[in-house]
């Protein structure tokens, strides 16, 4: 055991998990309060439009969503789970239960679980257009229903680019060159038609220039976006989620496509942005032909026909509660530290781990270290280097990381060819590539499972412990 490796342990205890740290992390969560509900309003927003976007155009059912943020409920422990380290219990809510406490907290009503997407559809939008919408989910092959021909099936690896993936990637950096060249390297591995992609990198690049570059009463952020260009005319404007707050002929916002090309967009309705078919911009059947009346119905206690939809209303409700969730941030990250654990570094099974994880690392590092000796390769290039093995580890074990299944989806061969394309991209040598991961990679396997089973397998322990103990 390394001096180095010891100090990192004690270093993250006494900064996550000591008694005291947890405590001054919740200080912390109170100062930064403000700055965080600026980020989840900003992030949550967006990326949630664009959920219910894939809902539309890809008939994609509730429940097959992977949220930026994933709904849970707290509670305090039992005496017995509290000396078991559970300091608080975090109980995931699935789409069903949500939607369920959703319409409790705003509407008072009670109402069926939103089960799939044909319940989605008839709970916000107007009749007139639930043929058309249904129609999209007729697309994919459903037993029993779809006609020999006339549907297609999702491949494990494609459904959860679609229902994350692709978004993670853009989240890192909102770099639209950036993100087009991520994107690019799944088209060209074969693992989602190019058309998709198209579809989705357009849909979000206009989503972001909505967002940011217009104001769309109830979707925008005050001090975030910006009002239309043009001067909005006494008597023209409409009002609610789906209407720009700007002139009769709409608000402007220019935008760069997949295929390299500039339009300027002329936008009336929030609802083209979300789902419609937009020429030159959206694939053909990736889109849906939009009517002049608004696709959102309001919500079931307005008492106008144009007015806010119930989408807006569970966007807020859940911001709402993440921002809540915050100040449990610091409670959180010190869980399952049992009283001694808190107050005493080696005798915390999660320091432990931690140090485990390090010297994984570091024993990964040092291969690279001796392997990349002789090259010629600066310091900066090395660490490039390091990284890549990382994610070689991580991205195939993260048990709760958004945006991350589409890895555990693929063989080792689909990843190792994404993974490849993916950093030679970034500058490094496909041949150095190919020579670390030959010869880390009989390790990383058994590797990936053990790390991913060290925390989970805490939490059922101590879990199991305590309910002997009641």
């Amino acid at each position: 055991m390394s001096t180095e490796v010891v100090y990192q342990k004690k270093k993250y205890w006494s900064k996550v998990l000591k008694e005291t740290a947890i405590w001054a992390n919740y200080q912390r969560a109170i100062d930064t309060e403000s700055i965080f509900g600026e980020w989840a309003w900003s992030e949550s927003m967006f990326f949630i439009w664009m959920d219910i976007s894939g809902l539309f155009i890809f008939g994609m059912e509730p429940y097959e969503l992977e949220p930026l943020d994933p709904e849970y409920r707290t509670e305090l422990p039992t005496l017995e789970e509290f000396l078991q380290g559970i300091k608080l219990k975090l109980i995931p809510l699935d789409v069903h239960n949500a939607y369920l406490q959703f319409y409790w907290d705003y509407f008072q009503l009670r109402v069926p679980p939103l089960l799939d997407y044909v319940t989605f559809v008839l709970a916000t939008c107007y009749p007139e257009y639930a043929d058309l919408l249904l129609g999209q989910r007729k697309r994919k092959l459903i037993v029993g229903e779809s006609v020999y021909g006339t549907s297609y099936v999702d491949p494990p690896v494609i459904r959860d680019f679609m229902r994350a993936t692709l978004y993670e990637l853009a989240k890192r950096r909102m770099d639209f060159e950036r993100i087009r060249k991520l994107f690019r390297i799944a088209v060209d591995k074969k693992m989602i038609a190019e058309h998709i992609a198209e579809s989705i990198y357009n849909r979000l690049v206009m989503h972001f220039q909505t967002l940011f570059d217009s104001f769309i009463l109830d979707y925008n952020l005050l001090n975030y976006s910006k009002l239309c260009s043009r001067e909005l005319r006494a008597g023209e404007a409409y009002y609610g989620t789906s209407h720009l707050a700007s002139s009769s002929r709409g608000a402007v916002t220019t935008i760069t496509t997949w295929r390299g090309e500039t339009f300027t967009m002329e936008i009336k309705k929030f609802d083209e942005v979300n789902m419609g078919l937009i020429l030159n911009v959206t694939p053909l059947n990736l889109g849906i032909l939009m009517d002049r009346r608004q696709v959102y119905k309001p919500t079931p206690k307005s008492y106008l026909d144009i007015g806010t939809s119930m989408t807006s209303y569970f966007i807020d409700w859940k911001v709402r509660r993440m921002i809540s969730r915050y100040r449990a941030t610091g409670i959180g990250f010190g869980n399952y530290q049992r009283p001694e654990e808190a107050f005493y570094f080696h005798k915390s099974e999660r320091a432990d781990h931690y140090h485990q994880l390090r010297d994984f690392y570091r024993h990964f590092d040092n291969i690279i270290e001796n392997m990349l000796a002789n090259k010629g390769i600066d310091i900066y290039k090395k660490n490039m280097y390091k990284r890549a093995i990382a994610m070689l580890i991580g991205h195939k074990k993260k048990r709760h990381k958004w945006g991350y299944s589409a890895y555990k989806s693929m063989t080792e061969e689909e990843f190792k060819e994404w993974w490849i394309s993916y950093w030679q991209k970034q500058g490094l040598d496909i041949n150095i590539l190919n020579e670390l991961y030959n010869s880390v990679i009989k390790w990383v396997k058994p590797l990936r499972s053990k790390l991913e089973d060290l925390g989970r397998k805490l939490a059922e322990r101590r879990k199991r412990l305590a309910r002997v103990l009641a």
